[in-house]
């Protein structure tokens, strides 16, 4: 997420906070062929995340060999590593890792940027601990705590059980827990309408992306009526049955990604929420249509909704896998192009196959263009900032072409006739 200072185009990209000491970038897009591992870089993340805050992640996992690079020779003993740099509470933070089936090694450091040493907050390995900064802790509890749970983080178990008193252990866990998100093809917000209707910045943001960028839609609207209104009188066993299930929370309905339905109890009130969409057709003629009704593009952007809110509003991380997904290209360079101009405080790294962001003068610079691209078997990342590429170049119909690499190698496909 470091920019090429050299750059000069699209200057509003970079976060250059005095807080930060460093310059980052606020977007980065990855692209390559199927297979060529870029969810898996996304999925190596969260893997990171569930390991420093879920202290029973690994308990439930298969074997660690499982989720290693399995392409190489078998006697391969190696361990996962995995490590970030991030910015939290003011610091820089260094949190490096080491996954094996026999050992788990952990590393925290509280970073110099290069100025000054890295100063140690914390190292393990296995039942082993180290305290940076000459802090007295009760080796015997650590111990025990390590032997019972030799699988989990120094940083989750230390949020149950803190024996060790440095903040910054916590000021991790949370950067983990509120600050990054990661989500996958398949992802859906059963909350959407509840979000919407209980929070008006991000409904009012709703509107506003449906209206900049063109979905023929001209406003969102919600609905709230009695669930009398929608069950009648004869339906008092279904309305009971839902009563009880409000006791554990709001209840949503959901079909196709979509949610149709939002019940919540208000006092002695049981309320029926609903997303409408006010469409207009003939002769402006304008009617409400239901979410049911709605393109998948539409609701893909919808449910983008809650991730752009946080990323202008709060210094958070998201990851999102095909970001492009069922989003008709013009769409999603209208949306990438509103996310890159708007006044945002977090940051957002995407997969993509889409080549109408490939464009230097309108969305995105080269060094948030990274590429994957396989290489004996594993996944080489690369930055397209690494080659000289002009500000005229159509960076677009290079990376077709092959330029760039990450693209698919197809073979030679020869049809016969009597195969037709």
């Amino acid at each position: 997420m470091f920019p090429n200072l050299n750059r000069k185009s699209f200057t509003n990209h970079i976060y250059n906070d005095e807080d930060l000491r460093v310059p980052i970038l606020k977007l980065t897009a990855i692209y390559g062929a199927n297979g060529s591992g870029k969810s898996n870089i996304l999925e190596s993340f969260n893997f990171l995340k569930k390991f420093a805050i879920e202290k029973d992640f690994l308990d439930s996992q298969p074997q660690i060999s499982i989720n290693k690079f399995r392409l190489v020779s078998l006697d391969n003993n190696e361990p996962i590593e995995l490590s970030v740099e991030l910015y939290a509470n003011k610091q820089i933070y260094i949190y490096n890792t080491k996954i094996n089936d026999s050992l788990i090694s952990e590393e925290l450091f509280l970073s110099g940027i290069g100025k000054t040493n890295d100063r140690l907050i914390f190292s393990r390995s296995g039942s082993n601990i180290h305290i940076g900064g000459g802090e007295k802790i009760d080796n015997d509890l650590i111990d025990n705590l390590l032997i019972r749970n030799p699988k989990s983080s120094i940083i989750s178990l230390n949020k149950e059980f803190p024996v060790i008193k440095d903040k910054s252990l916590n000021i991790i866990y949370d950067w983990f827990v509120t600050n990054t998100e990661y989500l996958s093809l398949q992802r859906k917000v059963p909350s959407l309408i509840s979000m919407f209707y209980n929070n008006k910045e991000m409904f009012s943001l709703a509107n506003d992306v449906i209206n900049k960028i063109g979905l023929g839609v001209k406003e969102l609207v919600i609905d709230s009526k009695g669930i009398e209104n929608i069950l009648g009188n004869d339906n008092e066993g279904l309305k009971n049955a839902i009563i009880e299930k409000l006791e554990q929370g709001s209840v949503s309905q959901m079909k196709n990604d979509r949610t149709l339905l939002n019940i919540v109890k208000e006092k002695d009130e049981v309320i029926v929420r609903q997303l409408l969409f006010k469409h207009v057709g003939i002769n402006n003629f304008e009617s409400n249509l239901e979410y049911e009704c709605q393109s998948d593009g539409t609701v893909k952007i919808l449910n983008l909704i809650p991730a752009i809110y946080n990323i202008i509003n709060k210094e958070c991380l998201y990851f999102i896998d095909e970001i492009e997904n069922s989003i008709h290209p013009i769409l999603i360079k209208k949306l990438i192009q509103y996310i890159a101009n708007l006044k945002t405080k977090g940051q957002l790294i995407f997969t993509t196959h889409e080549t109408e962001l490939l464009n230097q003068k309108d969305v995105l610079r080269p060094d948030e263009v990274w590429l994957t691209e396989k290489y004996e078997g594993s996944t080489k990342l690369y930055s397209l900032n690494d080659f000289k590429i002009h500000n005229t170049i159509n960076i677009k119909n290079g990376y077709l072409e092959g330029r760039y690499g990450g693209i698919p190698f197809i073979g030679n496909l020869e049809i016969l006739d009597d195969e037709l």
